[in-house]
């Protein structure tokens, strides 16, 4: 009998030592913490041992015993992108793969690109597919689902975010959207300057946007755009032709011709967009402006300018005069330049 109790007694100590060393070991394994910086992606229909599996190559530890545990505390993965980061345990980490984190892609829509440059940089950016965004530009019911009149100026310029499955048409909606949200409030209570109301009689969301559009292709250089948009507003006042570059380059682009270096045979295409050949402001943008160049365009500095002339390094000379502007030009040909 005492050999028994002897047998039952060693036993028990034994099975206490290999509790207390499972329980140290699993310990270990799930609760210990370490420095982690990893992106895990749970895929629609991932299972909870597959989400353990994850986890467990990323710290190192048992995938079973981490499995074994998720079953016991219930836990539930849910489809996802998660960013691991910090100070984080096993146990804790697998959690986090319960919040059901959306999976996200970016993409920009740079300030003055247009549409067929959005086209190219939105399938590069694997949002669009080549051609994609042409041809939603197209789509009067989609224009009138998202209440636009075009695309081409409605996009608005910034980097976005959107669910990873989403594609062109989501993509699209979020920078209208943002447009709306941004650019409209603007235009509620906006008294618009005499200037502006005398050049386009009718002041319409859609006029501004396209002197803006011009602006934006004019100049880089946000200190000097209400300036420009002055220029265009005083030409349109006096029935001049606006006569700006940009508006040649777009209309060329409209019949598939793509250049920047424009000839003097350019300038007499014949397009309702291109200001050589038209009186008056194209019948849309030619591209989607900045938000400084939208609010030169509203608020337009107060000067007589009718030209402009680009000095050569980002900055225009500016004249009220075409007699003034001749001498600029010339002045700047000979290499000497001029007040602005």
């Amino acid at each position: 009998m005492k050999r028994f109790l002897a047998v039952v007694i060693s036993l028990s100590v034994l099975l206490g030592a290999v509790a207390a060393g499972f329980l140290f070991y699993a310990k270990s394994q799930l609760f210990s913490k370490r420095s982690v910086k990893v992106e895990i992606e749970v895929k629609k229909g991932e299972t909870l041992k597959g989400a353990a599996g994850q986890v467990a190559e990323v710290f190192k530890v048992d995938p079973k015993l981490l499995y074994a545990y998720a079953r016991w505390a219930g836990l539930k993965v849910k489809q996802g992108c998660y960013k691991l980061k910090g100070e984080l345990s096993p146990a804790e980490a697998l959690k986090e793969l319960t919040t059901g984190k959306p999976c996200l892609k970016s993409f920009t829509i740079p300030p003055g690109s247009d549409l067929f440059l959005l086209d190219k940089l939105l399938s590069q950016q694997g949002v669009c597919k080549r051609g994609e965004l042409l041809e939603l530009s197209r789509s009067k019911a989609f224009l009138e689902k998202l209440g636009v009149p075009t695309l081409e100026g409605y996009l608005f310029p910034q980097t976005y975010y959107i669910n990873r499955e989403a594609g062109c048409k989501r993509a699209v909606e979020v920078a209208v959207g943002e447009f709306k949200r941004v650019v409209l409030p603007l235009f509620q209570n906006y008294t618009p300057p005499p200037l502006v109301k005398r050049a386009l009689k009718k002041v319409t969301v859609e006029k501004v946007l396209t002197v803006a559009s011009i602006v934006e292709k004019e100049s880089s250089y946000p200190p000097e755009r209400p300036l420009i948009a002055a220029v265009i507003y005083n030409r349109l006042i006096r029935g001049m032709k606006v006569q700006c570059d940009p508006t040649v380059i777009y209309a060329l682009k409209l019949k598939g011709i793509f250049k920047e270096r424009l000839l003097y045979r350019d300038l007499k295409t014949p397009s309702p967009y291109n200001t050589y050949y038209v009186k008056g402001l194209p019948p849309a943008p030619i591209c989607n402006p900045s938000l400084n160049s939208i609010e030169a365009a509203l608020h337009p500095a107060n000067v007589k300018y009718l030209y402009f002339v680009s000095n050569g390094r980002g900055r225009h000379l500016f004249s009220k005069s075409y007699n003034e502007h001749l001498k600029k030009v010339r002045a700047l040909r000979n290499g000497k330049e001029t007040g602005s």
